[in-house]
């Protein structure tokens, strides 16, 4: 077959009526070969950033117009990724998939979540494609942080049901029961459900919902103001009891992170929403620190992969807990740095003793009824560890040091 060869470009046609139409065009063939090295150009910068920042390797054919995608191999964090590290907290500004990933690599534990998801229909974090990518992402996650928890040990997730607001007057708002949905995916994983804390926030709170109905009055049209979200428990299984948790922690340990009264008796708490934050979605301060006191001692490392303007790790600074947390968007950040400056850490006993001025004018009775209070633990360091004391019973040990401390200086 003969072939028609433009002298030019090297292209070749099989018709003459093509190779002429090809060299009497008006845009010259040269030109015409470098637009599409220019189009090639583009294509591989778009392509090189897309490997650095979604860490997947690209083959593209401009030729044949085929595009093949693989899992990269190497899986290297950008090195510009920002981050701020102190001996109390770490705050990284990276996808927490992939921080995650990194801890579960370093063999690194965790003893206590507490996050709040971002909510599905939030548009300034990731837009989803649909509900389930939303609900499969959520379980990569808490997946990932099963894995990295030590044994025994608490995650507490605040979400809520989703509210779709209606688009015109022609349609209806929805609502996606998420809550119900969470407690069987975390099942899934292997977590074991513990409780559920019903947050519930002031009346003025929660948006209208309920203003055609005040109107009208008609049944089926009812819709309720939201003004509740849930706090779900949920523990890594262990084989061992909780007990063995709490005698793993030194007198000294046990003592200052012991709750002290005024805590919640029961599982429905009245807390105001935060009103100052630039979060989006902000949680109070006095929900996570309540969290914090309920399920973790001084020094645990406390963990928020979604760590907004850094609630958590505010909170668990103040009570002398360690923390490491995620976000990807670096203006949270900014603001978390902002807030912590001028925080303090809550004081803390160096070690157990009587004060004396804490117990003037009290009689006998009363002065026992208060040293009830320090568990036998700390009533065994208060009589100096003495081995001949340690089978004694609590109320021999008080009686001991109630003689020791106060009737002898009677």
């Amino acid at each position: 077959m003969v072939k028609y060869s433009c002298e030019k470009c090297g292209k070749e046609f099989t018709q003459k009526g093509h190779y002429t139409k090809h060299t009497t065009k008006k845009n010259p063939c040269v030109f015409e070969s470098k637009i599409e090295e220019i189009i090639e150009s583009k294509i591989e910068e778009i392509i090189e950033k897309v490997v650095a920042e979604k860490m997947i390797k690209i083959n593209y054919d401009y030729k044949n117009n085929e595009t093949k995608v693989e899992e990269n191999e190497t899986k290297v964090e950008p090195s510009n990724t920002y981050k701020i590290t102190t001996t109390d907290y770490t705050i990284i500004n990276s996808c927490c998939i992939k921080g995650l990933t990194d801890m579960k690599n370093e063999n690194k534990k965790i003893h206590l979540t507490i996050t709040s998801p971002p909510y599905y229909n939030v548009k300034d974090y990731v837009s989803y494609t649909d509900y389930k990518e939303y609900l499969n992402t959520l379980k990569n996650v808490f997946t990932l942080i099963y894995e990295i928890t030590e044994d025994g040990r608490m995650c507490c997730v605040n979400l809520s049901n989703i509210l779709i607001q209606r688009e015109n007057r022609n349609s209806e708002s929805s609502r996606i029961p998420l809550a119900f949905h969470f407690v069987p995916l975390m099942e899934e994983i292997g977590w074991k459900f513990i409780e559920d804390i019903i947050w519930v926030k002031p009346e003025g709170a929660a948006k209208n919902r309920n203003g055609g109905f005040y109107q009208h009055r008609q049944p089926v049209a009812y819709k309720p103001n939201i003004i509740n979200e849930y706090i779900f428990i949920f523990q890594k299984p262990s084989k061992f009891l909780i007990d063995k948790i709490v005698r793993g922690y030194d007198a000294i340990t046990s003592l200052n992170s012991k709750v002290n009264d005024g805590y919640e008796r029961t599982n429905v708490w009245k807390i105001n929403p935060e009103t100052k934050s630039k979060h989006p979605a902000p949680y109070p301060e006095l929900l996570v620190a309540n969290l914090i006191k309920y399920y973790s001692f001084c020094g645990d490392l406390i963990l928020d992969p979604f760590v907004g303007s850094g609630t958590t790790l505010i909170s668990a600074f103040k009570l002398n807990r360690k923390s490491i947390g995620f976000e990807i968007h670096k203006d949270y950040i900014t603001i978390f740095e902002n807030r912590i400056k001028n925080i303090t850490k809550q004081s803390t006993n160096q070690s157990i003793s009587i004060n004396k001025d804490d117990y003037v004018n009290l009689n006998e009775d009363q002065i026992k009824k208060k040293i009830n209070k320090f568990n036998k633990k700390h009533l065994y360091q208060l009589v100096n560890n003495d081995c001949k004391y340690k089978s004694y019973s609590k109320d021999k040990l008080i009686n001991l040091i109630y003689v020791s401390n106060f009737m002898n200086s009677a």
